[in-house]
Formats: structure tokens, C-alpha cells, sequence
């Protein structure tokens, strides 16, 4: 098949997240199998116009403010350039109403929806427009199929009011820890916080929930992995709370320090408002680790309670402390949650993911046949 695959990022943009983690993991394997895949997507500054990224042929155009004009615009020279038999329309930021554009068969991703939880990341106007686009999405996708990584946003997209008939669930996988790749004999004396630094992914409430923990353990660091928007302010926001000395930076880090901190981590701290599944979750789980993570959609997928870490009520940041204060104190319980944790971990696989997703193209284009 030769499929176009729309996103407004690819995996070498700087902003780059979870979404284009999975659209990399799934389509790449599909290249290995034969198939054409084109990613039409945005540009940022330094970025080739065309080059290949794991077999996957990348254009970029445009930016996030007027990247639906550019493909608009741009599908009808795309396709007669290629000869597309489907369009995969990754809906992550705003719709691009990829049904009203083409006539060919295609398949919407749906990660999860911001709801109002956009509110707590982007200026007004720009939340504004997001959660009404997504207001938008039954009037111009109720003729088609979609993708999702979780049952909450499964539930979701349900109740913004398409047919549970037109979803189909089909889990992230994981990516499985290298041969050579040794657990530690025992942790390291550090809570790890693992993500993208945006508003919405709950940096504040882990810094609170570290900050009422340290006042009866002040030996235990927390570190602080990844980049985004906020990483240049991290700095001041960790003085505010008095932190200074007891919380380290990473930044952005390879896959070999991630692997690294995830497996030497009491736990892994996940206190988003709002995830599609939690990828880092499993890959902590890999290690070894279990969570302590915001009983939010998404999160309360990739984390049971109970059994393969611990969840919190959102922005709750006396019960994160809590829940760390008992991964430090007993280390029975912290071992049992890690044990399962490890397990849950191994019952996803990238390659299941793709081959479904493969199933799911084919059906949609076997269906105009």
C-alpha cells in the first residue's frame, strides 16, 4: 500500500511527544513490510523540506499556525505525486478535516482529547479553538473510522458522539530493553519525573508532592527529565519551592539515560492532567519501576491501581506524597507493585501494534474496493 500519514510533528521536531513516538514505532515497521509511507508535517528551523526517517518518507511545510492551510493546499499535489491508497490522519492538536479534503479511503488516530484540560496549558484564545475544534469532530468525521490507544479515550470519543462502532482500540506497545541492558541490584536514593515539560503535564503538582516528602526525608532527590517549554524556567519554579539542592535537571536525555534513571528510580512520578495512554509508564515498567501517577484518562489504563503502581486524584499533591512516602518506607510493597508492573509491561508489543493498525488501513481500503 502507499499511505499517506499526516501529523503536525514528526519525531525529529524538538517538540516532538508521545504521539510521534507511536507514529514512528507504528509505520516504520509497516515500511519494513513493503509498504509506502509518505508523513506530510511541519517544519521547524534547520529541518530538511524532504529526508527520510526510519524508512519513512518526511515533508515538511509550514507551521503549527497555518499547518491546516498547508495541507489543504498540499493533498492534492501529494496524491497525484504518489497515488495514495489511504490516509492516516494523526489528530492530536487541531482537526484537519482530512474527510471534507479527499475522497480516498482513510483512518483518524486519536491519542486522547484535551477537553478542558487545554485550559490549563495554552493562552485562552488558543485553548478556546481547541476545544471547540473538538466540538467539530462528529459533524466532520461521523462517516469515519477511528483509532485510539486507551478505553478512556475510547469512552471519550464515545461520548463527544461517534458510534463505539466506528472505534477501535489498538494499545501503544513497548519497546523492549536491550540484550545487553543489566537492571541495578538496588535503587538509587531518587523519585524520577519523566516527560515533556508542559503546564498540562503536572510539573507543579510533582514539585509540591517532592517538596512535602523531603520535609520528613531530605536525603531523597528528585530528577527531572526532558525538555519543552518550561525547561528554561525550571531553574527559578524549583528555587520557589525551596528545592534547589535537592532536585537535579536532566533536560533532554538519550535512551540510554533514560533506561538508566527509569531502572534506578524508586518511582516514577507521572502527574499529568491528561494522558492518551502514558508511555513512559510502561517503559518504567520495563525497568523494573512502578508509578505513582494522577488518576486521569489514560493514566488510569497504563497504571492498575494497586497492583501495578499507585494512582492519586489529579493536581492532589499531599496524596502523591503519600503514595512516595510508602514506595520508600516499604520496600515489600514497592517490590510487589515493580514485579507486576514488569509483567503488565511485557504484555505490549510495538510489532502487535502495527500489525493491527496494517489490518485496520487494509479493511478501510478493501471497503472502496
Amino acid at each position: 500500500m502507499k499511505i499517506l500519514v499526516v501529523n503536525y510533528r514528526d519525531r525529529m521536531h524538538p517538540a516532538a511527544g508521545g504521539a510521534e513516538m507511536h507514529l514512528h514505532r507504528i509505520f516504520s515497521r509497516l515500511v519494513k513490510k513493503g509498504h509506502q509511507v509518505v508523513l506530510f508535517t511541519t517544519t521547524f528551523p534547520g529541518a530538511l523540506s524532504r529526508e527520510t526517517v526510519d524508512g519513512i518518507e518526511v515533508i515538511r511545510s509550514g507551521t503549527d499556525l497555518l499547518f491546516q492551510f498547508h495541507f489543504a493546499l498540499s493533498l492534492k499535489k501529494l496524491d497525484r505525486e504518489h497515488q495514495f491508497d489511504v490516509i492516516y490522519e494523526d489528530l492530536n492538536k487541531l482537526p484537519l478535516f482530512t474527510p471534507c479534503l479527499s475522497k480516498k479511503p482513510h483512518l483518524i488516530q486519536i491519542h486522547h482529547l484535551w477537553k478542558s484540560s487545554i485550559f490549563s496549558e495554552a493562552p485562552f484564545p488558543i485553548a478556546l479553538g481547541v476545544w471547540l475544534f473538538e466540538k467539530l469532530i462528529p459533524l466532520f468525521y461521523k462517516k469515519s473510522n477511528f483509532l485510539v490507544v486507551s478505553p478512556s479515550t475510547q469512552k471519550e470519543l464515545s461520548n463527544l458522539g461517534i458510534s463505539p462502532s466506528k472505534i477501535q482500540l489498538i494499545y501503544n506497545g513497548a519497546e523492549g530493553l536491550p540484550s545487553d541492558f543489566i537492571l541495578p541490584a538496588q535503587k538509587g536514593n531518587y523519585f524520577l519525573w519523566l516527560s515533556r515539560l508542559h503546564r498540562y503535564k503536572g510539573i507543579y503538582t510533582a514539585l509540591e508532592a517532592f517538596s512535602l516528602f523531603s520535609k520528613k526525608y531530605p536525603d531523597v532527590k528528585l530528577r527531572i527529565a526532558g525538555g519543552g517549554p518550561l525547561l528554561k524556567k525550571m531553574k527559578s519554579i524549583i528555587s520557589r519551592y525551596g528545592l534547589c539542592d535537592k532536585v537535579i535537571l536532566e533536560g533532554f536525555v538519550s535512551g540510554e539515560k533514560k533506561r538508566a534513571l527509569l531502572a534506578g528510580a524508586i518511582g516514577l512520578l507521572q502527574t499529568s492532567y491528561k494522558e492518551g495512554w502514558g508511555l513512559t509508564v510502561i517503559e518504567a515498567a520495563e525497568c523494573k519501576t512502578a508509578t505513582i501517577a494522577s488518576a486521569v484518562p489514560g493514566l488510569i489504563d497504563s497504571v492498575i491501581d494497586q497492583q501495578t503502581g499507585i494512582l492519586f486524584p489529579v493536581k492532589e499533591a499531599a496524596s502523591c506524597a503519600l503514595a512516595m512516602e510508602l514506595f520508600y518506607t516499604n520496600n515489600k510493597r514497592r517490590e510487589s507493585l515493580e514485579i507486576q508492573a514488569q509483567k503488565h509491561a511485557a504484555e505490549f508489543s510495538w510489532d502487535k501494534a502495527a500489525a493491527e493498525t496494517l489490518m485496520a488501513l487494509e479493511q478501510q481500503v478493501n471497503q472502496t474496493i
